[in-house]
Formats: C-alpha cells, structure tokens, sequence
C-alpha cells in the first residue's frame, strides 16, 4: 500500500482492546474503517492476560491479539501494521488526511485516537490544549491530555474522538475495550444526525431479539 492515496470513512489508529472494539462497531454499522496498529503497545508487555470476560484460565496475549484482529476482519474492518506519524486537516475542508510511516496517505472524515502512550501524531491539528506537562520520573515532558475528550469521546475538533488515552479507562484491557465500543457509538450517532436521523436509535443498533420472542401481545405490537 505505499504511496497509495486512498479515502475510508474512520481511520482508528490503535489496534488494542479500544481500538479493535471501536472498529467492529463502526464497521459493522456500514461505515468503511482502517485500523493502523503499530506502535507501542502497553498490552505487549504484560505476560498473560487474566480479567478479560469469557477467559476464565486467561489468555496468552499473543493469542489475545490473534482473536482481537481476527473479530476486526470478521466486522468488516481492514487492519495494517503501519505506524501513524501525523494526522492533518486537509486545507479544503474539515476532513483529515492520515499519513503512515511505511508511506500511505489516508483521507477520512473521522479518526478515533485509540493509542494510549503517544498522541504526538496528533500535533498536526494545531490545538495546544490537547497536550499538557507531565513529570516524568523527574523531568518535565509533554502528554496527550487524557481529559481533553469528553466523557463520550468528543473533542473540540469536529471529527476527532478519543478512545485512548482515556485515564483510568485505558489502564485495563475490559475497561478499555468497552470504552471503544462506548466512544464509536458516539460517532455512530454524529454520523446519523448528520444524515437528519434520530441519534437515539443508535444505542440499539446492535442489539437484536430471536424471532421467537415476537409471539402474543408482542406479535402485535406497532412500536419497539
């Protein structure tokens, strides 16, 4: 893909519990998604994984991320192992353009941060305030805010939503995965709002009852 210009309607840049959950929403709602996930990973370094819903004994967290990027394809998401250097505005219109270190140019109209140690990438946007000081064993550097998305996810950049780093929601892989999910369903109800459709329905977009239950009273009902 180097070089290649190409334009999908969410680019998430984080291949992590947030950013994989983040993805199978949006894609499985219709809209096209690029997962960038190459960096440095927190999940990496730990050397077995034991909260996560539905394993109970743990998981090895290479077969962890074996599973994460497998649902990712399944929901219809693309996945590259390419490193996000910068997100920008393109100059004629709000939308962003996403270029990768190994050379792809991405055009989209929304990007989820989903990667919690570096949101240097995001310094292209020119906004300040989405950094602070941090003391760093000593020494002063600078950090993504955790704070500067609000507790959905938005930001004061129309398009950009965070679902990493997100505070104490990024420190556990079920906590964090969650969090995506929460922040994409955010994005789902910008984008139907945008199209003059009732945000309020998106809550429920995925939610789905059995044929079975539609039996009696419920057979007839008009409205759900």
């Amino acid at each position: 893909m180097t070089g290649k210009r190409e334009h999908v309607d969410v680019v998430i840049v984080g291949g992590g519990p947030a950013g994989c959950s983040a993805a199978v929403f949006t894609a499985r709602y219709g809209l096209e998604t690029l997962v960038f996930d190459r960096g440095n990973a927190a999940l990496e370094r730990c050397g077995y994984l034991e909260n996560y819903l539905g394993f109970p004994a743990g998981i090895e967290i290479e077969t962890f991320q074996e599973l994460l990027a497998g649902h990712v394809r399944e929901a219809g998401a693309e996945r590259r192992e390419e490193l996000v250097e910068s997100v920008e505005h393109l100059p004629e219109d709000s939308k962003f353009r996403v270029e990768t270190q190994q050379g792809s140019t991405v055009e989209t109209d929304a990007v989820i941060a989903a990667a919690w140690y570096d949101g240097s990438y995001l310094r292209g946007l020119d906004d300040p305030s989405m950094f602070e000081e941090h003391d760093h064993h000593g020494e002063l550097e600078e950090r993504f805010d955790p704070e500067y998305a609000d507790s959905d996810g938005r930001t004061p950049v129309e398009g950009l939503y965070v679902a990493s780093p997100a505070g104490a929601r990024s420190a556990q892989a079920i906590v964090a995965a969650g969090n995506g999910a929460h922040v994409a369903r955010a994005l789902i109800e910008d984008r139907r709002r945008e199209r003059g459709l009732s945000g309020e329905v998106a809550p429920e977009y995925d939610w789905v009852r059995p044929e079975s239950e539609y039996s009696g009273e419920w057979a007839d009902r008009e409205r759900w």
